[in-house]
């Protein structure tokens, strides 16, 4: 006997169903989560609603993709179907599903639902297992299921609702090309204005490789122009509504592949590891403060939110094989380094030296504005990179030297000028090079440049 639409519609139902229960007792520890189309009628499938099952599905694989067990996405007349197979409580998995659903532009355009296997028996996780109530109807705002009953809509004024909730997701990935595109330029430009900086102090420079002997000038351009490409993907994955601490988990896997691209770059040299991640977490951060459209000083508590849990990386090291830098010198001096000044949402920054370079800035300009900004960075920052090459005692003798010259006025006087170049030539010749100086020197830069194209009225 032939089958009518309807009943082949109950019958793929019914697969998918039948599916659940076989990837729920094949997966039994983890938890299920499937994507659906919300749309109305027999014919679900059509270049908008497949299009938006795609960028849901994407959206959940980047969220949980350290946590991810199995994959499966098919088609059949319930439109596209994606399944996945998650090692994560089922409350804290409903929580990132509810966040999706309730703020991606797209999310009410699917249903999210979560399983559990328990004692061989199926389990929803609803709304109201995490005190939530039913989801509202996206015409009316009143409670979907009863809409649904009533069938309180029409078909077309749902299909309308599809077409503009896409259209409007396409206008947002164009703003968010824009906001990215503009970041990535401004945060490019902070790099190159940083290494292009003389005097420098023992750091690269157009005049000198500094207290370096493995890398040059040009060896930091091809470097920076291979990672801006990935700035940009850290300011898309910031422009989002995601959530701060999901924004970072985002942008480290960014970051990890921005690394590769430097050492590819630079033939092996580490040229701006500590960069990539500084600026990375700020980019992310200055984007997402866009999207919320909150004020510049925001940027603060969005950094902070980012990386709240990150000084936990330093209990994890006896399990580790190898350490970083900055891990080992946690071990030894308890320096917690670029970690602790993130901690802080960058404190020191943005409420001193963002000032001080403002006012700066009506005395200098460029080359002597970044050299004498360098200077007060060096005179205060704890500069993991000092302590790694040399020892805590070099550290202090750079702070003092750095205060004994702003005290003589920096480059802003004529003998000031004098001792900083009288200073570059001793930090060459002793092998003294403060990258993390530098690389705050950079974040300045950048955030002033945010300040003035997107914040200035």
């Amino acid at each position: 006997m032939k089958l009518n639409e309807i009943d082949r519609f109950l019958l793929d139902r019914e697969g998918r169903v039948q599916l659940q229960e076989q990837l729920l007792q094949e997966y039994n520890k983890c938890t299920l989560v499937t994507v659906r189309v919300n749309y109305p009628g027999l014919a679900k499938s059509n270049f908008i609603t497949d299009k938006i099952q795609t960028v849901i599905s994407d959206e959940i694989n980047e969220i949980c993709n350290e946590v991810i067990v199995s994959k499966e996405k098919y088609k059949s007349l319930e439109g596209y179907i994606t399944h996945f197979l998650i090692d994560l409580d089922c409350l804290s998995t409903k929580k990132l599903m509810i966040n999706i659903e309730e703020n991606h532009i797209l999310g009410r355009c699917v249903d999210i639902d979560v399983y559990k296997l328990n004692e061989d028996k199926i389990f929803t996780i609803s709304r109201r297992d995490l005190g939530k109530g039913n989801r509202s109807c996206f015409l009316c705002k009143l409670d979907a299921n009863i809409c649904a009953r009533k069938q309180s809509h029409s078909i077309n004024e749902i299909k309308l609702y599809f077409e503009n909730k896409y259209n409007e997701y396409i206008n947002y990935l164009k703003k968010r090309e824009i906001i990215s595109s503009k970041l990535s330029n401004l945060a490019l430009k902070s790099i190159i204005s940083e290494v292009s900086t003389y005097p420098s102090f023992g750091l690269v420079s157009p005049i000198s490789s500094g207290a370096h002997n493995d890398m040059d000038y040009y060896t930091f351009l091809d470097s920076a122009f291979a990672i801006v490409p990935y700035l940009k993907k850290m300011a898309e994955k910031g422009y989002s509504y995601d959530s701060e601490e999901n924004i970072f988990r985002k942008i480290r896997e960014v970051g990890q592949k921005s690394e590769e691209e430097m050492f590819k770059a630079t033939k092996g040299i580490n040229t701006h590891k500590g960069m990539i991640f500084l600026m990375g977490i700020v980019i992310a951060g200055v984007s997402k403060n866009i999207y919320d459209k909150k004020s510049f000083g925001n940027i603060q508590k969005i950094i902070k939110s980012m990386v709240k849990d990150i000084l936990d990386d330093f209990k994890k090291l006896d399990k580790k094989e190898t350490l970083s830098h900055g891990e080992k010198l946690y071990k030894k001096y308890k320096f917690t380094g670029i970690r602790g000044q993130v901690s802080d949402g960058l404190d020191f920054i943005f409420n001193k030296i963002l000032t001080e370079y403002k006012e700066l800035k009506l005395e200098l300009k460029g080359n002597d504005l970044y050299s004498h900004t360098l200077l007060i960075l060096m005179s205060e920052v704890e500069d993991s990179t000092i302590v790694y090459r040399h020892d805590i005692e070099t550290l202090k003798k750079v702070h003092k030297d750095c205060k004994n010259l702003l005290n003589l006025g920096g480059m802003i006087t004529d003998e000031g000028k004098k001792l900083a170049l009288e200073l570059e030539l001793e930090y060459i010749d002793r092998h003294i090079s403060p990258g993390g100086s530098a690389d705050l020197l950079s974040i300045v830069i950048f955030l002033d440049e945010v300040y003035d194209t997107f914040y200035k009225i």
